[in-house]
This record gives structure tokens, sequence and C-alpha cells, in this order.
């Protein structure tokens, strides 16, 4: 992080605690002081969490806010249920419209295709936030180039949504210690990419001589680095 310029995702337990929504406490600490902490020590000059970012004219990231918009997971699911919040994904929908970016990344703290644990009540890949997250898959589906980068799920892989055929990568922690959640073996028909451990994900554009779009090739990477996967779009 000395050489790279870096953009932080905050989850629940950056915020307060496992699985948290506004009303809820840790100890002392309210749900909005945990948002408060977090979000004036980290990031004090702006006031939005959510941003897009251009990198060159090819590829554009959507950095997106899992926590501090979103209703309670005990709530009914339905149209007034979301974890993104009405304003966040009225952004996120204009705004990935409006891009000329061949390729499209969606940085979410929490799944949108999974698939994640039955037992989860707490992302779009779950029952509880089932219509907002048929509403993103098949919205994202729509927009050419997407691919969804996922942050906190504690092991890696690649999946492609059976109806909308998005994809969605997730990176894995960091932590050899954090390496757990999924089941070794468990392969889903959605899985491209399994692998119950931690690392990390690169992606690198390749451009031809012809004048053409450049591919995208997205690996994972196991905690020192090493290359354990390969995809190329």
């Amino acid at each position: 992080y000395n050489h790279t310029t870096s953009y932080f995702i905050k989850d629940d337990h950056d915020t307060l605690a496992d699985d948290c929504w506004p009303g809820k406490t840790y100890g002392a600490v309210t749900f909005e002081e945990g948002i408060k902490l977090f979000n004036d020590e980290q990031f004090p000059r702006k006031a939005e969490r959510y941003q897009t970012i251009q990198w060159g004219k090819d590829v554009q990231l959507w950095i997106l806010e899992g926590r501090d918009y979103r209703s309670p997971n005990t709530m009914p699911d339905g149209p007034g249920k979301t974890i993104l919040g009405d304003k966040q994904k009225a952004w996120l929908f204009k705004t990935l419209k409006e891009s000329q970016a061949t390729y499209k990344i969606i940085c979410s703290p929490t799944p949108i295709v999974g698939p994640d644990r039955e037992n989860k009540k707490d992302n779009h890949a779950n029952k509880v936030f089932a219509h907002e997250g048929q509403e993103l898959r098949e919205f994202l589906s729509t927009i050419p180039g997407v691919l969804v980068f996922c942050g906190d799920r504690h092991w890696q892989y690649a999946s492609v949504d059976e109806e909308t055929k998005l994809w969605e990568f997730g990176c894995g922690p960091g932590s050899e210690l954090h390496e757990l959640g999924w089941k070794v073996g468990d392969t889903r028909p959605s899985h491209r990419f399994l692998r119950v451990q931690g690392g990390f994900l690169s992606g690198e554009l390749v451009y031809g001589s012809s004048g053409a779009s450049p591919n995208l090739t997205i690996r994972h990477h196991d905690v020192s680095g090493k290359q354990v996967s390969e995809f190329i779009f």
C-alpha cells in the first residue's frame, strides 16, 4: 500500500458487529455511533461512502456502501427492503447506464450472486433480501461488461448466476487465519472456481494491435501471491 492507491469498503464488523443494521447496539455503542466513528475517522472529507472511479477508458470501478443505508435483516422481504438504499441504487443504475467503459467492476462488501451459506441472512445472495437481489442481478446483467467483486466471504470463488449469467468473483480473506465458512468440495452448479482458502484478486488489461477492445484477465492468488485461477474476458 506504500506504492498503490487504495479504496477501502467497510462492512458489518467495521461498522458495529456481525450482520448489523440500523437500531442495533454493541455494548454501549449504537449502530449510528459506529457509522460515525468509522466514517469520520476514515473518510472525514467525503459525505457519501459510495463512488465510481474511471481507470483509463476501458475500466470503471463502482465502490458500494452496504451498511449505512440498509433495512433491518428481520424486515419482511419485498420492494421496500433494501441494502443499498434508494439514493445509492438510483445512482448505481444511472452511472452504469452512462458508462462508456468496456469493463465495469462492481465492488461489493457482500455477495450479489453467491452462493452463500444457507443459514446466512444478511446479503443479496440470501433469501431475506431476495427481492432486491433479483432486481440487481437482472439489471446488472443487461449492462455489457459488468463483473461483480465480493469482499467479505472467507473463501475464494468465481460464480455465474444461472438465470441472468452475471459473473461474481470472491477475493477471499487476506489471512490464512480466516479461511472458513464453506465446506471444501461443496461445488455448486454456479461455481466456476472454488477454493476455501485466502488470498486476493488481480486484474490485467491486455491490448492487441488491431485496435479492438482489450481482454481483461481476472486471477485469484493465494496469500503469498501464487496464481491459483485465471479467467479471460
